[in-house]
């Protein structure tokens, strides 16, 4: 009969979770604090330890760190009513093996223990601690969400965190994938490194070599000095590969040697340059189809997907978008100067009621644009504006085949008309660099209110 020490300073949990587990068939032992926790922990050789996060003296992470000092293999689940992805991440760093958060469901907690129980390994530890200046980091990079698949991504980030394999990052245009890309990089051990963007949408064969490997001053008669590329600049932290999909197949040629020989050649250069960086790369195109269709090099895309994170459209996790509302309001006080505190009756539900077709992103430029318009310290449903009519989010309910890129298309089309066409600010709002911005009008061929004025009155 397996042993589970049950630790939590509230004495209906321990109760709870001392009956159900009986009944379930395991052999239950409980502690009212940390403290205590470890010195039975230490008497009764438990087969798993579920510990409360906060509790007097000592916390659930510090039991955590105890026990993995002396018991390395032993799954440790960590139970808080008060979590967020800092923490998550951090349990699972110091070796929890899940994350549950509270009100409990005895369900959850059975599947959890089931699978702890069958699970032995050695839990990797991270030494360091996440210091102020870096949960600062990880807070302005925040991706909010307590759904299922959101927890659950979380728990990766964490795991994969420390080390350096490879990740790619798929989902559509607005999901936030280049801040699960910041939340690796500054979770882990990787954070006192450099992070390098590169928008492969931005590059072409022109460029990509001088971009991505730099050269020596000498290595060609224009190159009157030398240029470090991203892949140096990078050094032993992360480059973050941005829209890889956009990469033709001679770029993509190039970078699977990189990545296969583990190092890159400099123009100029005596020797070869070591590679240590962690590739990061990311994309809103389905890569398996395009490397059956023979438009992405089968080796390439399974050399990034060591690990895989796919990020949920918002209109899959509606139930986050309460908890998104209020950490956006927050973010966009600071950066507009509002003091916007209260959310009107009814803003939830219409808001969850939306489709999203642009996903997180959509909805910060939504609540912007009606934080804006407020005068008071309320945000009412008569602030937001959503374009409901000839959307390309009624286009997705009539048919889910609408490629992503019309939806980005009619997006960036708004952004840029609601500004005037001002593209420094409109690149802020997106959250792309202006080269990229310039790739994606061009791509799309998007024009400006005026041009299109002009245009009609020649004809």
């Amino acid at each position: 009969m397996s042993k589970i020490l049950a630790i939590d300073d509230d004495s209906i949990i321990r109760t709870l979770l001392s009956n159900s587990l009986s009944k379930a068939g395991y052999n239950v032992v409980t502690a009212a604090d940390g403290e205590s926790g470890l010195m039975k922990a230490a008497n009764e050789k438990p087969d798993i330890v579920i510990t409360d996060y906060q509790m007097p003296g000592i916390s659930g992470l510090d039991v955590i760190t105890e026990l993995k000092k002396s018991y390395p293999g032993l799954p440790v689940i960590l139970l808080t009513a008060h979590g967020d992805v800092a923490l998550t991440i951090k349990s699972i760093q110091l070796g929890a093996y899940d994350f549950i958060e509270k009100p409990i469901q005895m369900q959850e907690v059975l599947e959890v223990i089931k699978n702890g129980l069958e699970i032995s390994r050695q839990s990797q530890t991270l030494v360091e601690t996440i210091t102020p200046e870096i949960r600062k980091v990880i807070e302005d990079n925040l991706l909010v969400g307590k759904t299922p698949v959101m927890r659950e991504i979380f728990k990766n980030i964490g795991r994969i965190s420390i080390n350096k394999v490879n990740v790619l990052i798929t989902g559509d245009t607005g999901t936030g994938k280049e801040l699960i890309a910041r939340l690796v990089h500054f979770s882990g051990i990787t954070r006192e490194h450099p992070l390098v963007v590169v928008n492969c949408s931005a590059l072409n064969e022109n460029i990509f070599e001088s971009e991505l490997f730099g050269y020596e001053a000498g290595a060609f008669p224009s190159a009157l000095t030398g240029k470090r590329g991203k892949f140096e600049q990078a050094g032993e932290g992360t480059i973050f590969l941005d829209d890889i999909s956009d990469l033709n197949e001679a770029m993509q040629t190039r970078l699977l040697r990189v990545i296969q020989e583990m190092e890159f050649e400099k123009p100029g250069a005596s020797a070869p340059i070591p590679l240590k960086a962690r590739i990061i790369a990311s994309t809103n195109k389905d890569l398996e189809a395009l490397v059956k269709s023979g438009k992405f090099r089968e080796e390439l895309y399974y050399r990034l997907k060591v690990f895989t994170i796919n990020l949920p459209p918002l209109r899959n996790r509606k139930d986050d978008i309460d908890e998104l509302v209020k950490y956006l309001i927050q973010k966009l006080n600071r950066k507009l100067n509002k003091k916007v505190s209260k959310i009107g009756d009814g803003v939830i539900r219409m808001l969850q009621e939306h489709s999203w077709p642009g996903n997180v992103r959509e909805l910060e430029n939504a609540l912007m644009q009606a934080m804006i318009m407020t005068r008071s310290d309320v945000l009412e449903k008569e602030h937001i504006l959503l374009n409901t009519e000839h959307s390309p989010e009624n286009v997705i309910e009539e048919s889910v085949l609408i490629p992503i890129s019309e939806i980005e298309k009619v997006h960036i089309q708004k952004v840029l008309d609601k500004l005037n066409w001002n593209k420094l600010e409109a690149s802020r709002i997106l959250e792309i660099t202006r080269p990229t911005l310039n790739a994606k009008i061009l791509r799309y061929g998007l024009k400006s209110n005026a041009v299109k004025r002009r245009k009609k009155t020649k004809e």
